[in-house]
């Protein structure tokens, strides 16, 4: 497996500048853990190619 390093603009860009989306969850009739894990993902970015824990790649 390869290691991912980013290159260093993409270190050095703001929280403005980064490519994040808003996402809706609506929980609504859906199990509890259901939901918090798919929210818990989202944040962490785990949804995207570009998935490296010690970076924030997450959206809001």
């Amino acid at each position: 497996m390869k290691t991912y390093l980013p290159k260093i603009d993409r270190l050095n860009r703001t929280v403005d500048e980064q490519p994040r989306k808003w996402h809706v969850i609506d929980a609504n009739g859906a199990v509890l853990g259901k939901v918090a894990t798919t929210a818990a993902d989202l944040l962490r970015g785990k949804n995207k190619p570009t998935f490296t824990p010690h970076l924030d790649t997450g959206d809001f």
